[in-house]
């Protein structure tokens, strides 16, 4: 049945479905966030005290829903919930996303700058584009872990308990006080086993050495944030060449090079739902 709710879950993310009810929900769920920090600021309580009634709260009535209402229709009430759970915590996504606003950023630049570009040294727009897509790609590559495999590694883990209870964490570390920064230490070692887990799809989705020799030197060091560490193995697993051809913009070759690495995670998200699908029909 998990594969059932993903599939619906993500078949609905993929087409742009429900973005006018996901958007009311993001509102409320960060309303109900912005109610405790603001609570906590006013009282001056700590951090964790906060970040607590942040993320707590929600999560242990996920628990209490999960355990109060066992019986003849748990099973079918425990599949209701994760679906509505998956469904609030994957269709909310930043809109427009870093791909969608990077694209149309660079697209524009390349307008506003289009005779300095035909002046500037191409060795030197290519060493300037080659430094823009590197961040970019790492923003993407946040995005998608802790908006997308993030919340699904732990649904598929531990349920609707845990996929909610990392959404909340998500949210708190939206914000810029003391709570937010607890919630980032946290997320740091929520994130740590997907985005190794991530990694290693990577080396299947891609250039399977150069991938699997970086994983493993990589895979035990608690360090490396997540996001070093897939913007390293994407880089190794789906190498982009931003070499300017003659009269391209270095906007538009970035572009390419984003649909690249988006390509690269969504042969990496087929990997994790056909082995989703194996263990499901694998007795």
């Amino acid at each position: 049945m998990n594969l059932l709710v993903v599939l619906i879950v993500l078949g609905l993310r993929q087409m742009g479905m429900a973005v006018e009810p996901a958007a009311t929900v993001s509102a409320l769920m960060r309303g109900w966030r912005d109610r405790w920090l603001g609570r906590g600021e006013k009282e001056a309580w700590g951090g964790w005290l906060v970040l607590a009634f942040v993320v707590l709260l929600p999560t242990l009535l996920v628990a209490a829903l999960v355990t109060l209402l066992a019986g003849v229709w748990h099973s079918l009430f425990v599949h209701v919930l994760s679906l509505l759970v998956m469904l609030i915590v994957l269709l909310d996504r930043r809109q427009p996303d870093v791909m969608q606003r990077e694209r149309e950023a660079w697209l524009l630049a390349d307008e506003e700058h289009r005779a300095l570009l035909v002046q500037t040294d191409p060795a030197t727009l290519a060493a300037a584009a080659t430094s823009e897509f590197a961040r970019v790609r790492r923003s993407l590559l946040e995005e998608q872990l802790r908006e997308l495999f993030a919340p699904l590694f732990w649904y598929l883990l531990l349920g609707p308990i845990a996929a909610i209870a990392y959404y909340f964490l998500r949210l708190a570390a939206e914000m810029q006080d003391g709570a937010a920064q607890k919630a980032r230490e946290l997320l740091h070692y929520a994130d740590w086993p997907v985005a190794r887990l991530l990694a290693l799809s990577f080396a299947l989705a891609g250039d399977f050495v150069a991938t699997w020799g970086h994983w493993r030197g990589q895979v035990l060091n608690a360090g490396v944030e997540a996001g070093v560490l897939l913007d390293d193995s994407a880089a190794a697993a789906q190498p982009v060449d931003l070499t300017l051809g003659q009269g391209q913009a270095p906007g538009a070759v970035m572009g390419q090079g984003l649909e690249i690495v988006a390509a690269l995670l969504q042969r990496a998200l087929v990997i994790w739902i056909v082995l989703l699908a194996l263990h499901t029909l694998w007795p």
